[in-house]
């Protein structure tokens, strides 16, 4: 018996290079749970490293282009922290290793309990923020 909608839900094989795939598991040799989605050319890898998920994108020819990290917000340096307080309660935060930068999303939630998504760089400067 066919089942009609198998093939709607059925996920995907997204056919990952084995460049991508070597230089993943270079970087991240311990990474588990691995899901893999394709933007534009860019591999993206959702991951778990000790029960904290990461994302990695990586280029068809196996350069790590940006990778991200979800942390705590008592994980967040002082600085960070410090200024995020002045905009309300800091929910969570990632950090983003992009190239040579290193930046911070955080997620900050105001006494309105609107919830806004601040970018900072290492120096606490606010180089973006938007509402959610």
């Amino acid at each position: 018996m066919k089942i009609p909608f198998s093939n709607i839900f059925k996920s995907q094989t997204k056919k990952i290079p084995g460049e991508v795939k070597k230089q993943l598991g270079k970087l991240f040799p311990k990474a588990k749970n691995i899901e893999w989605e394709v933007k534009n050319e860019i591999y993206e890898a959702i991951f778990y490293l000790n029960d904290v998920e990461h994302i990695a994108q990586i280029s068809e020819e196996g350069v790590l282009l940006e990778y991200k990290k979800n942390l705590w917000p008592d994980e967040l340096p002082e600085i960070i922290k410090n200024k995020g307080k002045t905009f309300g309660e800091i929910m969570n935060g990632i950090i983003i290793y992009s190239g040579d930068e290193l930046l911070y999303e955080v997620i900050i939630r105001n006494d309105k309990l609107d919830r806004f998504e601040y970018l900072f760089n290492i120096n606490g400067d606010v180089l973006k923020s938007q509402l959610l």
